[in-house]
């Protein structure tokens, strides 16, 4: 079955074709709005038409009418039903998952945690997504909305987040709020990379703002622990991509900060960034496979 999967991320777009298990075709595009994915994605599909394909969404998502709650990163999708969009405009039957949902099962069935029966996958990016997989299925919550991860709580300073609230994980470690924090403290702004960068040439500055980063990173995985006690937990995205500086240092802080705390494995996620879009074309299947066949050309949502 040849399937699609949209990654749509809070500043770029992954677009992934399958047939089967083998790659067709890869692209990476900015971010616009809806009309514009279309466009992007037909051009990316050319005379290919898959069967089916899955978008993620950055934000909360109802599992049933596939109409977005909340999407702090992506506000134009809040209220709407972006695969029943899509799907009018490709002509092709479509379904939405939560992004966190997205890498989750991607890495969970396919990547760093096969083999695991309770994983919790956390992708740093732009956005902070997460999910927990139990038993083969994402644990979603009752209003679809569990696995927030990047909105907990984990700092004392009073920066303002996406979401609204103040000192979310995200406003330490979200791609694009590593270099606003750099900024503030004397450096030249720019990029989680751009950070990286100068820690590694010796800026003082930018490794502060690294080290604010890892113990809020730390702190989460302290609360994941108390409350959901995972096996295993995947760590990928963009600003995984510095472990050095990121993930290894917050385990240290989390030791150093647990108390009754059984903290989990830690790896790190074996589809890097395009985990989103293999979880996008998990789902895709998952969908088609479901859908009665005389229904094979109606959208889903």
């Amino acid at each position: 079955m040849r399937a699609l999967g949209i990654d749509y991320g809070g500043t770029h777009t992954k677009l992934l074709l399958l047939e089967g298990e083998r790659e067709v075709a890869r692209d990476t595009v900015d971010t616009v709005r809806l009309e514009g994915l279309a466009d992007q994605v037909s051009s990316f599909l050319g005379d290919a038409r898959p069967a089916a394909f899955g978008v993620t969404v950055a934000g909360t998502l109802d599992p049933v009418s596939g109409v977005v709650g909340r999407s702090a990163n992506l506000p134009w999708l809040d209220g709407t039903a972006p695969a029943r969009l899509l799907s009018q405009a490709l002509g092709v039957p479509g379904v939405a998952v939560q992004d966190g949902e997205a890498a989750a099962l991607a890495e969970a069935r396919i990547g760093a945690g096969r083999g695991s029966d309770d994983v919790f996958v956390i992708a740093l990016g732009t956005g902070i997504a997460g999910a927990h997989v139990s038993g083969g299925a994402v644990r979603r919550g009752a209003h679809g909305a569990a696995g927030e991860i990047g909105h907990l709580r984990v700092t004392a300073a009073d920066h303002a987040c996406s979401c609204g609230g103040r000192g979310c994980l995200e406003t330490v470690i979200g791609g694009s709020q590593l270099g606003a924090r750099w900024s503030e403290r004397g450096g030249a702004g720019g990029t989680a990379r751009d950070v990286v960068a100068a820690a590694r040439a010796g800026d003082e500055a930018a490794r502060a703002v690294l080290d604010d980063a890892a113990r809020g990173l730390g702190r989460a995985l302290l609360a994941l622990s108390a409350l959901v006690d995972p096996a295993l937990v995947v760590v990928g995205g963009g600003v995984a991509r510095a472990p050095e500086w990121t993930v290894e240092p917050a385990l240290a802080h989390a030791r150093a900060e647990a108390t009754f705390h059984t903290l989990p494995d830690v790896a790190p996620a074996a589809l890097g960034v395009w985990a989103g879009a293999h979880g996008a074309a998990l789902a895709a299947r998952d969908a088609a496979a479901a859908r009665p066949a005389d229904a094979s050309s109606a959208a889903r949502t």
